[in-house]
């Protein structure tokens, strides 16, 4: 499974780098738990950014999943959709609430991404991984942000949440507009 979300978005994203694949691996075990410590902030943050989004891909999907059951909901999408920051934002908070990763897991996934490096699978050379892993490690493995490189080709814009939620959420809000009309 890891395997497969790895080479997924390496095929969408070629111009990720080491740290943009541990990020998807962060995400992919401990969801968005390191972001909310306070929903009323998280909800503020979301609605600034939601109200200046920069252009981004021209064919953005409404969310991709990362493995684990979770995905990442693009909010580009979500505004052209007129999806509200507010259920957004419940969203992502009921999600970082249900989701706490375990460090022995995560430490498995950044191994298979090594031997996916080591294989020649990334667009990223394996050395360039293993430097980056060294001073990752050194600092206990916290959740990073994403490369310039990656910012710069594709204008990330996301909460990451629980898969289910965001496909029952989707078909509530779809059942209520078919009863609207």
């Amino acid at each position: 499974m890891i395997r497969d979300v790895l080479l997924t978005h390496f095929s969408l994203y070629p111009a990720m780098q080491p740290q943009d694949a541990v990020k998807l691996l962060y995400q992919m075990e401990f969801g968005a738990e390191h972001l909310i410590r306070d929903e009323k902030k998280s909800l503020d943050l979301l609605c600034r950014e939601m109200a200046a989004l920069p252009p981004g891909p021209e064919k953005e999907p409404l969310y991709q999943s990362i493995g684990n059951g979770l995905c990442r909901l693009n909010l580009r999408p979500c505004a052209a959709r007129g999806i509200p920051a507010e259920d957004i934002g419940r969203l992502f908070a009921e999600s970082a609430r249900t989701v706490h990763g375990d460090r022995r897991r995560f430490q498995e996934a950044l191994r298979e991404l090594e031997q996916l490096a080591e294989e020649d699978e990334t667009p990223f050379e394996a050395i360039e991984l293993d430097v980056f892993l060294i001073q990752y490690r050194d600092k206990n493995c916290p959740a990073v942000h994403h490369s310039q490189e990656y910012h710069s080709a594709y204008a990330p814009a996301y909460r990451v949440m629980v898969q289910k939620k965001v496909k029952d959420y989707l078909a509530a809000r779809r059942d209520g507009k078919e009863r609207e009309g």
